[in-house]
């Protein structure tokens, strides 16, 4: 399977991640889904959705940064913040769509648990297709 083959299914996941992640946002800070019942709170959740899903898509460009200074560690800091964010509405997002929030299986949850883990690092594995070079130089999918 090529690179191009594997960047399109882990494309995938990021999607469902971008997807769990807005939705989870939304109910976490009680936001209307219809952008017409409140426009300014719909396109809060936008922007912290896009900011959360652009640090997990970074990661390896973050993740690569060689300085000490403290921007870079702020930058770091921010990123793994936006990690344990992405972990946690893309658990309750996956729960709710594929479970329908029933948590009575212990076995269940710890299988959400597990891939929703695969879903978050899924983008961040699609950050390091898309940004970093092969042996040659070249980017791998360019």
């Amino acid at each position: 399977m090529g690179v191009r083959a594997v960047a399109l299914v882990l494309l995938l996941g990021a999607f469902w991640d971008l997807f769990t992640t807005f939705r989870g946002i939304a109910d976490f800070f009680d936001i209307p889904l219809e952008p017409r019942i409140n426009p300014t709170q719909f396109a809060f959740g936008l922007a912290v959705t896009m900011v959360i899903f652009g640090f997990v898509i970074s990661s390896h460009l973050i993740l690569s940064l060689k300085g000490e200074d403290t921007f870079t560690l702020l930058l770091k800091v921010a990123w793994g913040i936006c990690i344990v964010i992405d972990l946690f509405t893309t658990w309750e997002g996956t729960k709710r769509f594929v479970f329908y929030s029933d948590d009575s299986d212990a076995a269940r949850t710890v299988g959400v648990a597990l891939v929703s883990a695969l879903i978050v690092t899924s983008t961040m594995l699609l950050s390091k297709l898309l940004l970093a070079k092969d042996i040659t130089g070249k980017h791998f999918l360019l």
